[in-house]
């Protein structure tokens, strides 16, 4: 949203400016993301849990892999490259 606004706050002109501060602030953002994720992970507590967290994580990501995949390829079957 705040990217949003601030490309539309800007002129036409500074157009090109707002989107590289948009993608530098995306860019941020997403380190930021991965940093707060990674110190949030206790390798202990994951031995604590066993194996049965861990294949229940597996199975439903290549569940998630899978339905994306679909996904992607029914919204854009229409983009074939020539």
């Amino acid at each position: 949203m705040i990217g949003t606004w601030f490309a539309n706050s800007v002129s036409a002109a500074d157009n090109t400016a707002a989107q590289a501060v948009a993608t530098n602030f995306r860019t941020w953002f997403l380190i930021l993301a991965f940093v707060s994720i990674g110190l949030e992970f206790r390798l202990t507590a994951l031995r604590e849990a066993g194996w049965r967290p861990i294949a229940v994580f597996a199975s439903a990501t290549v569940v998630n892999i899978g339905l994306a995949l679909a996904l992607a390829a029914l919204l854009f079957a229409d983009f074939a490259v020539s």
